[in-house]
């Protein structure tokens, strides 16, 4: 059933966990990032790993801890403890939000927040003149947009009516009527593809990739304006077959335009201010070196490839 957005739509709200201002790697010219809360995926690399409950999450940041004990006589669930100088949140936590709000520190804080339509679209207007000067505009990116898709398109409508370039970073995960209606409202599709393999894929992400892959057959077949998104993260999706594998089928659907996204380990301290085990702990950093083969088979089957870094 197609999304109903005929009616005033200022009043919706969703689930955001940052605003991202400023930003020159989501999208051409200058940004403004609106990252949706919730992720279908669970992938073993990401970097914004607050993002992908359907609820917001907590951030312990120890560094600024005063150990003062305010955030643990305010907890209405006796869900925080103090072992070893840390004040420990148990799994009973509700993430209510009290500990954060009377944390003078700024030690305890909430990713995830309810904002409406009209308050967002009021936010990224602040920046019209860097977009107007840049050729920039309002990317919606997450955790997964199309997971709150109401919302998404009607911010994506909203944003086209004031003349700002939209652009939505997605993983492809959703039904394929809802998909496409959020996809075909932004002016650019940036594609997170992870694998091509699909026992891998869900080993490494947690869901099968066969609802993604039919996703990008068929926006690839609307010839929607769209960059396909590769992570490279090394022993996982590195190898000679993955560079054939991603070759061959980027190349039979007729994509031009690729980026490579080298594993870096910038969201790794985030693991532990939520108290989550990093799996990919001692991953390293692929280099130049280690993107070049994927790129070299990517070129040489007709695509433009850039590397981000």
């Amino acid at each position: 059933m197609p999304i109903d957005c005929s009616t005033d739509t200022t009043s919706l709200t969703a689930s955001v966990f940052s605003i991202m201002r400023y930003s020159t790697h989501d999208g051409p010219g200058i940004r403004s990032t609106v990252f949706f809360q919730g992720c279908p995926l669970e992938c073993w690399w990401c970097h914004n790993p607050e993002g992908q409950p359907f609820r917001p999450s907590l951030m312990y940041f120890d560094e600024r801890c005063r150990a003062c004990g305010d955030c643990l006589a305010a907890c209405p669930e006796h869900a925080i403890e103090q072992v070893d100088g840390r004040m420990v949140t148990r799994a009973i936590c509700r993430r209510c939000g009290h500990c954060s709000e009377i944390c003078q520190a700024e030690a305890r804080q909430m990713a995830g927040r309810q904002v409406t339509l009209g308050e967002l679209v009021r936010e990224v207007e602040k920046d019209l003149i860097f977009f107007e000067e840049s050729g920039g505009g309002v990317t919606l990116s997450g955790g997964e947009p199309a997971a709150q898709p109401k919302f998404a398109v009607a911010l994506l409508d909203a944003c086209r009516r004031r003349g700002i370039h939209t652009a939505l970073e997605t993983c492809g995960f959703a039904q394929t009527e809802t998909f496409l209606e959020v996809a075909l409202a932004a002016d650019l599709v940036l594609f997170d593809l992870k694998l091509i393999d699909a026992a891998r894929h869900e080993r490494y992400t947690g869901v099968s990739n066969r609802r993604i892959l039919e996703n990008l057959e068929q926006l690839a077949a609307r010839s929607a304006p769209m960059v396909i998104r590769i992570p490279v993260i090394p022993g996982l999706n590195d190898t000679d077959d993955d560079a054939r594998q991603f070759a061959e089928y980027l190349a039979a659907l007729g994509v031009a335009d690729i980026e490579l996204m080298p594993y870096h380990r910038i969201g790794a301290e985030k693991y532990r201010r939520l108290g989550l085990d990093y799996i990919l702990q001692n991953t390293p950093e692929p280099g130049a070196a280690g993107v070049a083969p994927l790129s070299q088979a990517l070129q040489q089957a007709g695509m433009r490839v850039k590397v981000e870094g």
